[in-house]
C-alpha cells in the first residue's frame, strides 16, 4: 500500500519538527594486524519484512523485536567484543508492514544505518515497491521499475550484495549493488558474498525484474570467493536469500537429518566445493537453521525481527584460515524474558514463570532511545490508519498453511469468489503472510495478512489451463500451493519426488466444488491477484497462453481493501473452518 499523501504529510512534519539525533552504535576502527587468532562475532538477521517496531504474537504475549531493542543487544555485544562484531542481513528488509510500506522501506534503512549493518543480501521482495511513488509496477512512461530499491540502496550506509545478480543487457552487476565486500574485524579481513534466490522472478512482481538475471549461485560464489582470497581475505562468508527448513535446531548441530534436502540452502551447500566458504547465513524460507552442512556452519534465525543468529568464528590471520566456528543458540529479541529462560515466547515459558528484565552479555538490554525517537515520526503518521476498526469479528484465530488447506485460505478465497462474482478463486499461500487473530479486527490485522501491493484480477481460463496452473504450484521445493474456492483438488507429494521441482507432476484430481469433474474444454472465470496473472509462482507459461482480453485487473484498490469489504458483509462473528477442498496424499512429515 503506497500512498504519496502519507509521504507528503510525513515530509512536511519533518520539515517543521525538530529531529532527535540518531543514536549511532559506534563502529570500531580496524585493530592492528596481529599473529594471534581473532574471534570474530557475526550477527545475522533475515526477512525483517518491515518490522522495525516491536510487535506481539498475541495481545496477551509480551512484545519482541524492533530495531531499537535490537540495538540494545548489539550495544552489549560490541562492549564485550570491541571491534570484532559484524552485523549482516540475508534479505527481504522492507516489504510487509503498514509501518514500512507507506514509506517504501525508508525507516528500515535509517534503522540499519544506525545499527551499523555491514551488508545485506538482495531478497526477492526488495523489488516489490517498483517505482518511487504509489505504483508497484511501472505504469507510466519514464517510471523506473527499480526506482524505490535504488533510492534505498543510495541511502544505505552498507552495500546490497548479490554475486549472482546481473543486468541482462550488460552481464554486469547493477550499479546499485555489489557482488561482495570486505570488512575488517579486529585485524581479520572478512569477505562477505551476497546471493539472491534464482527463483526471484517467480516470487516478486516479475515486471520489475525483466532487465535482470538471477544466475547460478554456485558458480558466482566460487568466482567471488577466489577473488576475495586473492585480495587477502582471511575468511569468506555468504549471506544468501536462499534458505533451509530444519525442525531440530536445539539439538546436535552436526546432525542435519531434520533439514529438508530439497531446500535451496541444503542443495547449495552440498554442491559447493569443500573449503570455498567458511560460514553461511540463510534467509527466504521463514524457517530456521543451526547446523553444519558439508562442514559449513549454516545459520538462519526466525523472520520479522524475532531472532538473530550469532557465530563465533576463530580466524588465524597468519595463515588466512578459520580454525573454529561456534554457533550460539538462536537469540530471541526481548526486553523481558521468562525467569530461568532466554525467551519471551509464552509457549516456551515454564509454568508460573514471571517476566524479568533481559540480561545479555552480562548487562541489561535497553532500547536505544535515540533510534526510537528517529522512528517515532513514521509510526505516528500511520497510527490512525493502523488502528482503524474494520468491522470484522472472529471467534478465534484463523490459521494459514503453506502446503495444505487452511481456514484462512478458505476464508479469503471464498470472499474473493463471492465479492468478484466468479466461478473459482485462488490465492497463493505465499501471499498470505500471517494468521488472522481472534476478536475485533483492525486494519493492521488485514494488512499483515496481505501486505503486498497486489490487485484483484479476473482471468477467463479453460479447465485444462486451471489444471495446469494447479499442477505447476504443487511441485514443492519451498513453493506454496494455491488456496482455492469453487474447486477441490488432490495432489500426491510422493509422486516424482526424485525429480527437480519444475518436472514434478503431483496433481491427481480436480473437480468443481459441487463434485462435478472440471471440464478441460469449458471456460471458467477465476478470481486471483495480479501477481499470479503476471506469472508469479512460476505461472508464466500458463498465463502467456491466455489472450490479454481475457485478463482484467482492477488497479483502483489493493486486494486487502477488497477483502475487508467482502469479509465484513459476512455474518459476524466469523468462525474458522475447512471443508476438505485440498487433499494431500503422502504428505511429508511435519508439513501443513
Amino acid at each position: 500500500m503506497k500512498r504519496l499523501s502519507f509521504l507528503i504529510l510525513f515530509l512536511a512534519a519533518c520539515a517543521t519538527a525538530p529531529q532527535a539525533p540518531i543514536a549511532q552504535v559506534p563502529i570500531a576502527q580496524p585493530a592492528a594486524q596481529s599473529a594471534r587468532p581473532v574471534h570474530v562475532i557475526i550477527v545475522s538477521t533475515t526477512d525483517r519484512h518491515g518490522w522495525y517496531d516491536s510487535h506481539h504474537d498475541s495481545r496477551t504475549a509480551p512484545p519482541y523485536g524492533g530495531l531499537a531493542l535490537m540495538g540494545g543487544y548489539l550495544q552489549n555485544l560490541r562492549a564485550s567484543h570491541e571491534g570484532r562484531v559484524i552485523v549482516v542481513d540475508s534479505g527481504d528488509l522492507f516489504q510487509g508492514t503498514i509501518e514500512s510500506n507507506l514509506f517504501e522501506g525508508e525507516p528500515v534503512i535509517k534503522g540499519y544505518n544506525a545499527l551499523g549493518y555491514s551488508a545485506a543480501a538482495v531478497g526477492n521482495h526488495e523489488f516489490d515497491y517498483g517505482p518511487v511513488g504509489p505504483d508497484s509496477v511501472a505504469r507510466l512512461p519514464g517510471q523506473d521499475p527499480l526506482g524505490a530499491l535504488k533510492k534505498n540502496a543510495t541511502a544505505a550506509e552498507f552495500p546490497f550484495l548479490s554475486a549472482n545478480l546481473t543486468e541482462t543487457a550488460t552481464g554486469k552487476t547493477p550499479s546499485w549493488a555489489k557482488r561482495y565486500t570486505i570488512v575488517n574485524a579486529g585485524g581479520a579481513k572478512i569477505g562477505i558474498i551476497g546471493l539472491s534466490t534464482p527463483d526471484t522472478p517467480n516470487v516478486t512482481m516479475s515486471a520489475n525484474v525483466t532487465t535482470l538475471r538471477f544466475g547460478d549461485p554456485i558458480a558466482a560464489t566460487v568466482s567471488a570467493a577466489k577473488e576475495l582470497r586473492a585480495a587477502g581475505a582471511d575468511a569468506v562468508i555468504v549471506i544468501a536469500h536462499m534458505g533451509g527448513r530444519c525442525k531440530n535446531i536445539d539439538t546436535n548441530p552436526a546432525d542435519p537429518s531434520s533439514c529438508e534436502s530439497d531446500q535451496e540452502a541444503m542443495q547449495f551447500l552440498n554442491a559447493l566445493p569443500s573449503g570455498t566458504i567458511d560460514a553461511y547465513f540463510a534467509g527466504h524460507t521463514h524457517s530456521q537453521m543451526r547446523h553444519y552442512i558439508n562442514d559449513v556452519a549454516a545459520l538462519q534465525p526466525a523472520p520479522f525481527g524475532r531472532e538473530f543468529s550469532m557465530l563465533d568464528m576463530t580466524v588465524d590471520v597468519a595463515s588466512h584460515k578459520v580454525t573454529r566456528t561456534e554457533m550460539a543458540p538462536l537469540t530471541m529479541v526481548c526486553a523481558q524474558v521468562y525467569e530461568h529462560t532466554e525467551t519471551c515466547d509464552p509457549k516456551k515459558a515454564p509454568a508460573g514463570a514471571a517476566l524479568v528484565p533481559r540480561v545479555f552479555e552480562g548487562s541489561p538490554v535497553t532500547e536505544l532511545a535515540g533510534l526510537r525517537d528517529t522512528l517515532k515520526p513514521y509510526l505516528d503518521q500511520i497510527a490512525a490508519k493502523r488502528n482503524q476498526d474494520i468491522g470484522i469479528r472472529t471467534t478465534e484465530r484463523f490459521k494459514r498453511a503453506y502446503s495444505g488447506e487452511s481456514p484462512l485460505g478458505d476464508l479469503l478465497t471464498d470472499a474473493m469468489r463471492a465479492y468478484m462474482k466468479t466461478d473459482i478463486a485462488v490465492m497463493n499461500s505465499g501471499g498470505i503472510r500471517t494468521d488472522l487473530p481472534a476478536g475485533a479486527l483492525i486494519y493492521a490485522n488485514m494488512f499483515d495478512v496481505a501486505p503486498f501491493d497486489n490487485f484483484p484480477a479476473i482471468v477467463t481460463m479453460t479447465g485444462a489451463q486451471i489444471r495446469q496452473m494447479l499442477d505447476m504450484t504443487v511441485i514443492g521445493g519451498g513453493r506454496g500451493i494455491l488456496q482455492a474456492s469453487g474447486i477441490r483438488y488432490t495432489y500426491d507429494e510422493a509422486l516424482d519426488a526424485d525429480k527437480p521441482g519444475p518436472q514434478r507432476h503431483r496433481l491427481t484430481e480436480v473437480m468443481l466444488a459441487n463434485g462435478q469433474p472440471l471440464d478441460p474444454n469449458a471456460t471458467y472465470r477465476v478470481a486471483m491477484i495480479d501477481f499470479l496473472v503476471t506469472g508469479g509462482e512460476g505461472l508464466d507459461a500458463v498465463m502467456k497462453q491466455i489472450p490479454a482480453a481475457l485478463k482484467t485487473t482492477d488497479y483502483s484498490r489493493p486486494i486487502r481493501d477488497l477483502l475487508v469489504d467482502a469479509i465484513k458483509t459476512m455474518p459476524q462473528p466469523i468462525a474458522p473452518k475447512t471443508d476438505g477442498r485440498i487433499t494431500v496424499l503422502h504428505p511429508k512429515q511435519g508439513e501443513d
